[in-house]
């Protein structure tokens, strides 16, 4: 009886249960009786007793002829048996991993892939902290890594212990952050309804909406599966909260130049040609597309730099931490 091929994660997961069911020292029979007994089960449970010492040396004898009847060979052995680091390395904890190629690194344990093959983990590094707007996950084969070993007192350490990389659940933070992206969202369109036919009501409605665009993609995590990932910003964290002040300013700047910008193309557009105002099948003109683009351009800009001053921040607090060797908690 040939079963599915196990991967690590699911052939873990049923170690416990099949080490009772199948201890290698209950079938120290003779070759034929053996023989018998490992073509009576799944590929799953016949790695688990090759992985499993106890084995007499007839008994290994014949479960590798087993294996190579089924075409499984030492390395498939190795690729799907779970090794015994896989129990320490759970999600979160920062550890130092060592590679078959006698590489180290320091890396934070984000989770196994969805065929359970490959352990991923957030590469962590002093002198480049994360904080460079890209994914630093990296998915590294199980059947590569040689040992895992966690090491606690790096949580107290920066850049470690930076709240930034902290990925665990935040109830008051995703209140807050849900709640900015549904005003932004959902309230805008009454609002622009609402104050556009007053005066400056088309300047007072962008300023708001514009506010919280800045909030959200300044702050939350952002990015698509696959693609970039611009990671969280937050506000308990020793390198963001000094740029908060001036975070502030900068915002007030960029209104600003919103307002003027506004109110500058909403005075010259009686004076441009008719095209400009032709509006299409939806009510929407040439004009209005260009008017949003520009909005849309000044909030990019912000928040692009912004994110660019916070990642900033975080690079020279990492140097100040290393230079007076404390914690950055």
């Amino acid at each position: 009886m040939k079963g599915k091929r196990p991967d690590a994660r699911s052939l873990h997961a049923t170690q416990a249960e099949s080490s009772k069911s199948y201890n290698p020292l209950n079938f120290m029979a003779d070759g034929k009786t053996l023989d018998e007994h490992y073509k009576a089960h799944t590929d799953q449970e016949l790695l688990k007793l090759r992985a499993e010492s106890g084995l007499t040396a007839e008994a290994e004898q014949v479960l590798d002829k087993e294996l190579a009847r089924r075409n499984i060979s030492f390395d498939e052995v190795r690729r799907y048996v779970p090794p015994q680091w896989l129990d320490r390395a759970e999600v979160g904890t920062v550890g130092v991993l060592t590679l078959e190629d006698g590489k180290q690194m320091t890396a934070e344990v984000v989770g196994l892939n969805e065929e359970g093959d490959q352990l991923v983990v957030d590469v962590i590094s002093r002198d480049s902290p994360h904080r460079d707007g890209r994914r630093r996950g990296r998915a590294i084969p199980v059947h590569e890594i040689i040992s895992f070993e966690p090491q606690p007192h790096f949580a107290r350490q920066w850049p470690y212990s930076d709240p930034c990389r902290d990925r665990t659940f935040s109830p008051p933070r995703f209140v807050l952050m849900a709640t900015i992206f549904l005003c932004l969202t959902v309230g805008s369109l009454p609002l622009f309804l609402l104050l556009t036919s007053k005066p400056y009501g088309l300047q007072e409605a962008s300023i708001i909406s514009y506010t919280l665009f800045e909030l959200f993609f300044t702050f939350a995590r952002t990015g698509s599966r696959g693609g970039p990932d611009l990671p969280p910003f937050k506000f308990k964290c020793p390198a963001v909260r000094p740029q908060i002040p001036r975070l502030l300013w900068r915002h007030a700047g960029f209104l600003v130049a919103l307002f003027a910008l506004q109110t500058a193309m909403l005075a010259v557009r009686t004076y441009l040609p008719e095209w400009w105002n032709m509006k299409d099948r939806k009510g929407a003109t040439p004009f209005d597309l260009v008017l949003v683009l520009v909005c849309f351009g000044l909030g990019y800009a912000q928040v692009f730099t912004s994110r660019s001053l916070l990642d900033r921040a975080h690079r020279e607090f990492t140097a100040t931490v290393q230079v007076n060797g404390q914690t950055g908690g």
